[in-house]
């Protein structure tokens, strides 16, 4: 009897510790992984109200969201590292030694960290510099699209057509903000060579100011029609150009030019299109 009590305190034993200390221990870990959540979750909060009644910040949504996603990086990564350290310290891991060890191996982990600390640093950089925002439509390199997200380390841009890009801060050279300041509408219009030129671009300026006269709460100053640009192999080319607020132009370009086509229609302007003449060797 004796001989099966003493295999089960072995088989239920670990190199000195009984199954209840381990127990102990996990149930220790469980509760600061759940207090970091806790704590996290916390302070996401109140960065969140602290920028919605700081009044400072209240006309400025992009930079809220942008300062937000930025604090709430450096509350994940600082919360993260408290967590680890505790976790050692319940393990039985002495933190002391293990700093030692990263002190000693700094030298080598700091090559391999260049590029993170290149990375946080040029987010850092990128905020403080208002290069561009949470929201703001951009480009950066051959990526374009409107900023996602914007954290120490990465900026997310979405493109039009929904692709999602991750771009590390370190490596953002040259930014394009294509939402800072008014944009401009450009707005070419093509016509047949036998058409009446005048009459098209005297068409083109009534069509143009009447859609200021409907939509001046888009357009920023008059727009002008700028006359013939281009005479191309089969078609001459007429520009007219509209300053609208940011990110406006796309649509205004898409209705103005809808306007063009129909009034075109109506007064007999020829739109040009490709032609080619046959010759039949048979009959010369």
């Amino acid at each position: 009897m004796e001989n099966t009590y003493e295999k089960l305190i072995e088989f239920a034993s670990i190199q000195g510790f009984y199954l209840g200390d381990y127990l102990v221990m996990l149930f220790k870990i469980l509760i600061i992984v759940i207090m970091a959540k806790i704590f996290t979750g916390i302070l996401n909060r109140l960065i969140v109200n602290f920028f919605r009644v700081y009044p400072k910040f209240k006309a400025d949504e992009k930079k809220v969201n942008t300062l937000t996603g930025i604090l709430k990086s450096v509350i994940k990564y600082t919360v993260y590292t408290v967590m680890g350290i505790s976790i050692l310290n319940v393990i039985g891991i002495p933190t002391q030694a293990v700093i030692a060890t990263a002190g000693l191996g700094g030298i080598a982990i700091g090559f391999g960290a260049q590029s993170l600390v290149r990375d946080v640093f040029s987010g850092f950089f990128i905020l403080f510099e208002d290069q561009y925002g949470v929201g703001d439509y951009v480009t950066i390199g051959a990526m374009t699209g409107t900023v996602e997200d914007m954290g120490l380390r990465i900026t997310k841009i979405r493109s039009f057509n929904g692709d999602l890009h991750i771009i590390p801060n370190g490596e953002i050279k040259t930014v394009t903000n294509h939402s800072r300041g008014n944009s401009l509408a450009i707005i070419d219009v093509k016509t047949a060579y036998e058409a009446d030129q005048e009459k098209a671009v005297d068409i083109l300026k009534s069509v143009i100011q009447q859609y200021y006269d409907k939509h001046r709460d888009m357009i920023v100053s008059d727009p002008e029609v700028l006359g013939i640009i281009s005479l191309a192999e089969s078609e001459v080319v007429i520009r007219s150009i509209i300053a609208v607020k940011p990110l406006l132009h796309w649509k205004v370009e898409r209705e103005v030019r809808k306007l063009v086509l129909d009034a075109f229609k109506h007064n007999g302007i020829e739109i040009p299109y490709p032609r080619r003449i046959y010759v039949n060797k048979e009959q010369t």
